[in-house]
């Protein structure tokens, strides 16, 4: 019995693709469960994928000055299913205190976690209040504008909830740029208790 080739060719297609989706179930099935794992340390379980909170200093340079200023911010970092957001402040000033340059921004990002390191980056929209300068001195008038806000953050571990690292960010709009790097401190919501 002759077997038409185009429906064999039809057939061998459906085959595979049952088996593609077979495997990909295979493999979210295994994600999974790999997502909703604890780790154990010691005595003491950790949520692994949980949410954390980093608040940081250090330096930044705005495009529209000439000297570098104090930068702080504060970010909470969440995730919604399997995928991780940003919410933050930013701001900068000549010193700590004296800021001329707030900023709040929304982004998505990735995460990569151990034991002993949580490395993450993130990138999205922002909205900037600041005020303009002629020659060295503020406009009396501050400015609104959104713009573009990334981000990477490297944190080693002291323990598997609490961090010191560093992050990289940059804030771009239409009136000026903003870039710099902070020293962070790492709190995660990983710790769920004792072992029973």
């Amino acid at each position: 019995m002759a077997v038409n080739r185009k429906y064999l060719i039809l057939y061998m297609s459906m085959g595979c693709l049952l088996s593609l989706s077979a495997i990909a179930q295979k493999s979210k099935r295994s994600e999974d469960r790999e997502w909703k794992q604890d780790t154990i340390i010691g005595n003491n379980v950790f949520r692994k994928h949980s949410n954390w909170l980093s608040v940081g200093g250090g330096v930044a340079k705005n495009s529209k000055l000439a000297n570098a200023q104090f930068a702080g911010g504060v970010d909470y970092n969440f995730h919604v299913t399997k995928e991780y957001f940003q919410l933050g402040l930013f701001l900068s000033g000549d010193k700590f205190g004296n800021y001329n340059n707030y900023q709040f921004h929304l982004c998505y990002g990735k995460r990569i976690e151990s034991t002993s390191v949580n490395f993450s980056y993130f990138g999205g929209l922002s909205t900037s209040v600041f005020f303009e300068y002629i020659g060295s001195k503020p406009k009396d008038k501050s400015v609104n504008d959104i713009g573009f806000y990334v981000n990477a953050q490297l944190i080693k571990k002291v323990k598997f909830d609490i961090g010191i690292g560093g992050s990289l960010f940059a804030d771009v709009n239409f009136h000026q740029s903003v870039i710099g790097a902070k020293i962070d401190v790492y709190f995660s919501g990983a710790y769920k208790g004792k072992v029973e």
